[in-house]
Parts: structure tokens; sequence; C-alpha cells
């Protein structure tokens, strides 16, 4: 047996055949029965269904009967051969199936249709509106006189489908497909801030910028007409990006007392496609990034973007979730497919000039598909892996600053201006040259203003000045590795040279040389095993 009730109420039984209900009187108490399927219907309600305007007779009772009477004659059990419609004292139940009621299934399928909406399966989102919206053959109960409140839910239930079903389809980049259900949704209710805000988006889409814009001024003198309302938060985003507003500038602040790196910044700035900015731990790739972004910011008014990646890290950020934080930087809904955030990531830079920094990658796994597809764009990646590349990216390696870089950043920072060279030169040697170890110095001095560079230079002890640095390398290395600092004669060869790759051994005709922080590390961990190396073990768990 199936029940429709989305267009002219029809019956048919399991063979499919049209089921005869009479004309009048029957037909509407069976739909009033299905506007609460399952659910007992009294007979009071029944009655005011049925003769609606009419003056209902003194016989209207006795005249259910019949018609319930006639219903039953032509409506078979159900599969449980329970009666199809079942009666108490005052009241009468139509048994119906999930499976029976085309509205039952249009509800199921609008449920099943948000739920892929909300996480972000368009395709699954617009076949399941797409089937439930195929249910309707008209309006519901057409040509049956019943209370405006019995068809509202049905009426509510279609427009809500047509609203995600255009959604969906502006989600999977189908503008096209979305303007006319979202025409004649606004035409028909509008009141609908919600799709107004998808209507503003999907013109935008499609370029048709002014359209959008009178779109979004329609809109807002409907809500102000009728309601006295302003545009809500939807709404009023959709015309802002319309509009052209403000391009996302998350840039980090640039970093203070720049030092050096003259060769390697005009690199960075000059490159014409992306650039991978390798080095070890400390050597400065993320401040060099920064300040060389903000060097080139004002030739990117589409936006700058930075994602850090943590690639470093136990839990390195998925390209995945990457590319959803981009779309959402640019107000883009978000796939759930990676490939089609990949795609939607192209559409949205391709007409843009966008700034990109990536920090701390782990590879060209993770980079690729966050690559802007615009030639006007520039993307700027740090990583400490020399391992890998990027087709047409300009590699810019950082060893560690010279000698006089160092003693000006470190004398920069400490604001020492009268300090003995030879004393700068002591400190920064103990810093092998990393900008991250200068810093370390120059705060462990501040923290102590009862001391002089003199007395650091005398007392200096890695140990306590570069704690956090060490401790950053060493969960880096890991407790195992950590263990075999002191003797690089027991580090097999595939150990020793994914040091080289990470910066930390350089590579020599007579062996492998390590740097100044890595026999500092190696110190430090005999010295002080339960600090670093408890440490190290937390961060690996």
């Amino acid at each position: 047996m199936l029940f429709l009730v989305l267009g002219p109420l029809e019956v048919r039984g399991r063979d499919g055949a049209a089921v005869r209900l009479g004309a009048g009187k029957p037909a509407a108490v069976l739909a009033a029965l299905l506007v609460q399927p399952n659910a007992w219907v009294g007979v009071e309600q029944l009655i005011t269904s049925t003769w609606q305007e009419q003056a209902a007779p003194a016989s209207a009772e006795s005249n259910l009967k019949t018609y319930v009477w006639q219903l039953r004659r032509v409506l078979p059990a159900t599969e449980g051969e329970a009666p199809r419609i079942e009666s108490r004292p005052g009241a009468y139940r139509l048994r119906v199936a999930d499976d029976e009621l085309d509205a039952g299934l249009a509800d199921t399928l609008a449920v099943t249709a948000q739920r892929a909406a909300e996480r972000g399966d368009a395709a699954a989102a617009e076949n399941a509106a797409e089937q439930a919206l195929a249910l309707w053959r008209g309006d519901a109960f057409e040509g049956l006189d019943l209370p405006a409140s019995a068809g509202e839910h049905f009426g509510e239930l279609h427009r809500r489908l047509r609203e995600t079903l255009a959604g969906a389809r502006l989600a999977r980049g189908d503008a096209a497909g979305a303007v006319p259900v979202l025409r004649e949704l606004t035409a028909t209710d509008p009141l609908r801030e919600s799709a107004w805000a998808l209507l503003v988006r999907a013109l935008h889409a499609q370029g048709r910028r002014a359209e959008a814009l009178t779109a979004y001024r329609a809109a807002s003198e409907a809500l102000a007409t009728e309601l006295d309302a302003e545009p809500g938060p939807e709404l009023t985003r959709a015309a802002r990006v319309c509009a052209g507003g403000a391009p996302r500038r998350e840039l980090p602040r640039d970093v203070p007392a720049f030092t050096g790196r003259t060769r390697e910044l005009a690199a960075v700035c000059e490159a014409s496609g992306p650039v991978l900015v390798d080095g070890m731990p400390g050597t400065g790739k993320t401040a060099l990034a920064v300040h060389a972004a903000h060097r080139i910011a004002r030739h990117y008014p589409g936006g700058q973007l930075f994602v850090g990646l943590h690639g470093s890290g136990p839990r390195p950020v998925t390209a995945a979730d990457a590319l959803a934080r981009l779309l959402r930087a640019f107000d883009v809904p978000v796939p759930s497919d990676v490939d089609e955030r990949a795609a939607r990531w192209r559409d949205v830079t391709a007409t843009r000039r966008v700034l990109l920094v990536l920090d701390d990658a782990a590879g060209a796994a993770q980079v690729e598909p966050l690559l802007p597809a615009g030639g006007g764009c520039r993307t700027i990646v740090t990583t400490r892996d020399r391992s890998w590349h990027v087709d047409g990216a300009v590699r810019v390696a950082l060893a560690p600053l010279g000698a006089v870089s160092a003693v000006e950043l470190f004398r920069t920072l400490a604001g020492s201006p009268t300090a003995r060279h030879a004393d700068l030169i002591a400190i920064t040697r103990e810093c092998g040259g990393l900008s991250a170890a200068v810093r370390d110095a120059a705060a462990f001095l501040h923290s102590r203003p009862h001391w002089t560079v003199q007395r650091l230079a005398t007392e200096f002890d890695p140990c306590r000045v570069f704690a956090g640095t060490l401790t950053s390398l060493a969960a880096q290395l890991g407790p195992e590795r950590l263990r075999r600092l002191g003797d690089l004669s027991q580090t097999g060869t595939a150990a020793r040279e994914q040091l080289v790759d990470e910066g930390l051994l350089d590579a020599e005709p007579a062996g492998h040389r390590e740097h100044a922080l890595l026999r500092h590390l190696a110190r430090c961990g005999r010295c002080a095993p339960a600090g670093l190396l408890r440490s190290t073990e937390g961060r690996a768990a």
C-alpha cells in the first residue's frame, strides 16, 4: 500500500493499481488521518476537517462512521493483518508503515540531505534533496479543502529541500544550477533570508556581481518592510564578499630586529614561483618567510594567509584540513572530498593575487594541494627537511648566521651597544649561528638585570641558556636518537643521512661534522637526562 499526499491524494495497492476512494467526504476523512499518520485523531477534529466551512449536520458523527466503514472496505489490512483504520471511543487512527507514505519518505530524505550538507558531502546532499523533491506532484492534498495548517508542514519541507538542493549545488561549484532554484524560492518566500544569502553567493560565484548586489538590496528591503529588521550575519557576510570586502591579512607580526640574510631575503622576495626555505631548527626560517611576506604583501591585494602545518611535530596538519582552513578564509563552502577541496581552492585563487605562507611543511604531499593556481599568487614554504622538492620552486637554504650577523643580532636584542666585541664573539660562538639560540641568549641576559654581557660570556652554560631551544630540538630528534648523540660512530648511515637532511650534520669528505647546538644537546642530555630526556619522552608520547 502506498499513500501519496504530495499532490492530489492517491492510494495505490501493492500491485501499483489505484484504489478508488470515492468522491467527497471519504477522501477528506482519509486526508485528515494522513496529516497525522499513526496518531489518534479525535472525532471533533475529523468533523472539522471534513466539513470545513460548511455547517456540520446533526448526523455528522454517524456520517463519519459511514465514511470510515467505506474506507475500511477499500483499504487492505496492514502487512501484519492489523486493521488499517483503528478506532476507540472518540478517535480514529490510520496505521501507515514508514515506507507507505510519500511525505514520510520526503521527511527522511530531508534529514539525510541536511546531515550530508553539514558534514560537507555536497554530492550526497544534492542527491537526497533531488530524490525528495521528485516525490512532489503538486501542492500537498491538492484539490481537497483542508485547514491551511495541514499543508503548511509540507510546504515548508518543500522550501527547505529546495534550499538544501541549491546550497549543495553551490558547494559543488554548480552556481548555474543553484540560481534558478533560489530565484523561485525567494520569489515565493521573500522573507527567507538564508535563501537570499545563497542567491547572493551563487550570483557572485558566476561573476554576476551587479545582480548579486541587487538581490541583497531586494532582501534588505523585504526584511525592513515586513519585519522592520536588518539583514542578519549570513546575508551580510555574503554581501560583503560580493562587494569585495577587505581581504584576509593573517600574517604574523613582523620579526623585530631582523638581521642579515640579505641574499636570502632578496631570493625569496624576487622569486616568481613558489619558494622553499629549508634549514635546521633555529636558523630563522619562519622569521625570514614572515619578514619577506611583509615586504611584498602590498603586491597581493587578494589576501595574505599564514598556515602552520606542524610538519616536524607528531601530528602534522593534513592537506585536507589545511584546504578547509584556506577555503573558510574566503567564505567558500568546504566540500568533503580532499580533491574537490583542492579544485575549489584552485578556482578561488585563479583570479586573485594571494600571498600564502606555509610554515613547517612535512613534504610535497602536504604542500602541493595547497599551492594557489593563479599566476599572480605567491607561496613561501618553510621546512626542516631538505629531502623533498616541489616542481618549479626556488629553494633557499638557510645556513647558520655568520659571525658578524650573529653579533649584530645579539647586540641589538640585548641592548648592549658598549659590550666588548670579544665577549659578543664568545657568546654567539656558543649559539652556533642560530638566530633562535641568539634570541635565547639575549632573553637569558634580560631575565637577569644584574648580569653583564661579560659575565654571560664568562659563565656561559648552554644547558641553562638554551633550555627552550634544546628541549624543542630534543623533541624533534626523539629519545633514541638523542641517546646516541654522544657517539656518531654508533649512529647508522641512514640515521646520519637523516640528520644531514635536517641540517644537524654537515657532510664533509672526511666524514660528518655535527652542529654546535647538537653537541650542546648531547652534553646537556648526559648532564641532565632527567630533564631533557624526560621532556622528550613526554612529547613523543
